[in-house]
């Protein structure tokens, strides 16, 4: 459960957004106090948001339709969210070919080297670079495949998550 009190239902909406309310975006710093409550409950089951009102506000009509406001708002969250998480896949797609094409250039390289007459130490030098350098290469699209996306995909699920809360307006 997650309480907000506010004085009118305008404060947890972004003041510059002109769309029509059902349709507004949240004011950052209230969806991120909203976000950073729900990610403290854990990720158990469903969520309630609860916004407490003065008596006067909470009738209003604009305060009726703040479930629908939050909802939305929070899966246009989630819908950017994924977007993010794509575009970093092909980021990843796109640096893993780069670092696949270097460590195979690096490893035909160093094969040439090899057949070349003489073991100098500075061709060992090169062979050694050329081999930390290949493998090197790879490290980024490692780092986005294995670690970098699970973030991305604990914020979306949790944004689906408040999404579907139920919100009930509460007046004081």
């Amino acid at each position: 459960m997650i309480e907000i009190k506010l004085n009118s239902p305008e404060q947890i909406l972004n003041s510059f957004d002109p769309s029509p309310f059902h349709t507004r975006d949240l004011d950052d710093r209230a969806a991120e106090y909203i976000f950073e409550s729900a990610e403290e409950l854990g990720s158990g089951g469903p969520l309630l948001l609860i916004i407490e009102l003065p008596q006067s506000e909470a009738a209003r009509e604009l305060s009726l339709e703040l479930p629908l406001a939050l909802s939305n708002s929070f899966r246009y969250r989630a819908a950017q969210a994924r977007l993010q998480l794509r575009d970093l896949f092909r980021i990843g797609r796109l640096s893993l070919a780069i670092g696949l094409a270097v460590l195979g250039l690096c490893t035909l390289t160093i094969h040439l080297l090899g057949h070349t007459e003489g073991d100098s130490t500075v061709t060992q030098m090169i062979e050694q670079g050329l081999f930390i350098l290949g493998w090197v290469a790879l490290w980024r699209p490692l780092e986005i495949f294995l670690y970098d996306w699970w973030p991305i995909r604990k914020r979306i699920n949790l944004l689906d998550r408040l999404s579907t809360a139920r919100v009930e307006i509460r007046p004081r």
